[in-house]
């Protein structure tokens, strides 16, 4: 009798053999199994980012013969780098490079976004033409600017003696050349700035406009006080992508100028390339291009702290 009792008070729903400490088991089963689910793509981003990046860090503290063979452990790799004056012209070479096309690139983004931020049929097929340049591989622009550049057959100068202007050697002189290596990159890379720029604008709230053109504001003013301000957070986002990408330029350098004239265009990773390519010095390479790796970071901290204190303090 006392049996059927204890029979009758389980839950019709439990099988009679689980215990608690089944369903504990099964309990943390459950709650494991998102990471189960993550743990591939875990390993695949090890595999091909931690564990490169942590024999990059070995390689630096290595010294290598003229062979390219580990001649054995160094420390000296980063104070060669820090000590070399070759080393710090790339870095000024590299950060006018980046100062130059981002800020160029940021104002013609956000003025393009704003012109085809109306949503229409011709502005939508204007969309698709100004993304065409960010989607053609680096080195195939700079086969092609270097064939349209070129000082004796290239499409630029004859245009330019069609019209009655001085031909120019855009590749040839220090000036010329680090000025070409712009224009290219601001080509290409100005609309991936419109892109993340012009998605802002279309995902900001409209209230505030309302408002504003009920007020009787003008767009300068709408643009000043509304615009800008909200999309803030989205341009330092496009400001911070950008410049990482322009500091570790390399492609357009090696197909256009091979960092010449002499060293004007010989920005920091084609340095390191012909460091550890042509000289088998593959230890001072990786530590010139770890200590350009801290300088990204810092500058990226520094753009994304500065953001957060002007919303904090603008309230924003």
């Amino acid at each position: 009798m006392s049996t059927q009792r204890e029979v009758g008070k389980t839950d019709p729903n439990q099988h009679p053999r689980m215990t608690k400490k089944t369903k504990k088991s099964i309990f943390k089963h459950k709650h494991m199994l998102p990471y189960w689910l993550i743990l591939p793509t875990l390993l695949l981003i090890g595999l091909l980012t931690i564990v490169p990046l942590g024999y990059s860090i070995y390689v630096s503290f290595q010294d290598f013969d003229t062979f390219g063979n580990p001649a054995g452990f160094t420390g000296s790799n980063y104070a060669d780098v820090l000590t070399s004056g070759t080393y710090w012209n790339s870095m000024g070479i590299t950060f006018a490079y980046t100062f130059g096309v981002v800020a160029i690139e940021m104002f013609l983004g956000l003025v393009l976004a704003l012109l085809v931020s109306k949503d229409s049929k011709v502005m939508g097929y204007l969309r698709w033409v100004l993304i065409i340049p960010m989607m053609v591989s680096p080195l195939v622009v700079g086969i092609i600017f270097r064939l349209m550049l070129n000082a004796d057959m290239g499409i630029a100068n004859y245009m330019l003696s069609a019209i009655g202007l001085p031909e120019i050697n855009f590749l040839g002189t220090s000036l010329n050349a680090f000025l070409s290596i712009m224009l290219v990159d601001i080509w290409q890379w100005t609309p991936m700035c419109f892109l993340i720029i012009l998605a802002g604008l279309q995902s900001l709230p409209q209230d505030p406009y309302e408002a504003a053109r009920l007020d009787g504001a003008s767009k300068l003013q709408v643009l000043r006080d509304i615009t800008l301000p909200l999309l803030k957070p989205i341009i330092v986002v496009a400001l911070v992508i950008r410049t990482m990408d322009a500091l570790r330029m390399f492609d357009q350098v090696f197909v256009l100028t091979q960092g010449g004239p002499g060293r004007a265009t010989e920005v920091i990773s084609f340095l390191m390339y012909r460091v550890a390519m042509r000289f088998s010095d593959f230890g001072y390479a990786a530590a010139g291009l770890f200590i350009l790796l801290v300088f990204t970071i810092l500058l990226s901290y520094i753009m994304v702290r500065t953001l957060n204190r002007n919303q904090k303090e603008g309230g924003v």
